[in-house]
C-alpha cells in the first residue's frame, strides 16, 4: 500500500497546499501548489482534493492518506452540510471508496507534507512511471497491515528510534512481521514474535508492540534464513 499526508497553510492571503505520497519501493512524490486563498480549513480541503484528484487520475489503489486538519474528518463524514462548506463532496467519497483508500486524522507535528507546505523550494520527485507497485508480489504472504497511532511511541522507544516517521514506521513493521513467527491466532487477532519482541495485530491493525526478557534460538534462526530469503527476492 501507499501512505501519504496532506497539509496546508495561509500566509499573506496565498495559500501553499501540498501532499506527500510515499510507495511500496520507498519511491517518493512531492507536490506544492500555491493559490490565492486565505482560510485554511478551505486550503485542507483543498489540498486533500488536489491529493485525492493525483492519485484517481494514475488510478493508485490502496492506500493510507494522513492529514491533521480536523476540518477534513468533519467534511469526510458530514458530506452533504452547508453548501459554501462542501469543498469535499461525495465525489471525494466515491474516489476514496474506488482507490480502497483509508483517511486518518493525526496530530500536526506527525504530518510528514508540513515540511513540505513552508518550504519555499523546488521539491524533486520521481517519475510517476518509475514507481514499482508490485516491489512485494514476489514476495509470498507479505503483510500490508495498518498501525494504531499510538504504536508509533512504542516503536521509537524500542526500536530506538527516536525520530521515526508513522510511514517508516508502519514500512518497518510489515518487514518485521514477515520476517516473524506467528505464536497466536485467534478471532482476528494474532501475535508476532521475533527476538524479544512481541507485535500484536488485530484484523488489519498493528496496535501493540512489546519487548520480553528472553530470546528462543530457534526463532533467532528462522528470522535469519527468511530474511537471508527477503533479500535475494528483492534483488
Amino acid at each position: 500500500m501507499f501512505i501519504a499526508y496532506t497539509d496546508a497553510s495561509v500566509k499573506n492571503n496565498r495559500a501553499s497546499l501540498a501532499f506527500f505520497i510515499v510507495f511500496e519501493d520507498k519511491s517518493i512524490i512531492r507536490k506544492r501548489i500555491l493559490v490565492n486563498e486565505t482560510k485554511s480549513s478551505v486550503a485542507e480541503a483543498m489540498a486533500f482534493n488536489e491529493l485525492l484528484s493525483f492519485l484517481n487520475y494514475y488510478d493508485m489503489k490502496k492506500g493510507l492518506v494522513f492529514f491533521d486538519a480536523e476540518s477534513i474528518m468533519i467534511q469526510l463524514t458530514h458530506v452533504s452540510g452547508k453548501k459554501q462548506n462542501k469543498i469535499i463532496t461525495n465525489y471525494s467519497i466515491d474516489i476514496l471508496e474506488k482507490l480502497q483508500i483509508i483517511t486518518q486524522l493525526i496530530p500536526r507535528k506527525l504530518n510528514v507534507a508540513h515540511k513540505v507546505c513552508y518550504e519555499d523550494k523546488f521539491q524533486l520527485s520521481i517519475k510517476v512511471s518509475s514507481i514499482n507497485r508490485s516491489f512485494f508480489n514476489a514476495v509470498p504472504n507479505y503483510p500490508e497491515y495498518y498501525m494504531q497511532l499510538s504504536v508509533l511511541s512504542e516503536f521509537r522507544q524500542i526500536y530506538e528510534k527516536p525520530s521515526a516517521t508513522l510511514y517508516e514506521a508502519q514500512i518497518k513493521l510489515n518487514k518485521i512481521i514477515w520476517l516473524a513467527d506467528l505464536v497466536e491466532d485467534m478471532d482476528g487477532k494474532k501475535l508476532y514474535a521475533i527476538h524479544d519482541k512481541r507485535i500484536v495485530v488485530n484484523e488489519d491493525t498493528v496496535v501493540k508492540i512489546s519487548r520480553v526478557n528472553y530470546v528462543q534460538i530457534g526463532n533467532h534462526w528462522r528470522v535469519m534464513r527468511k530474511s537471508i530469503k527477503l533479500k535475494k527476492i528483492l534483488k
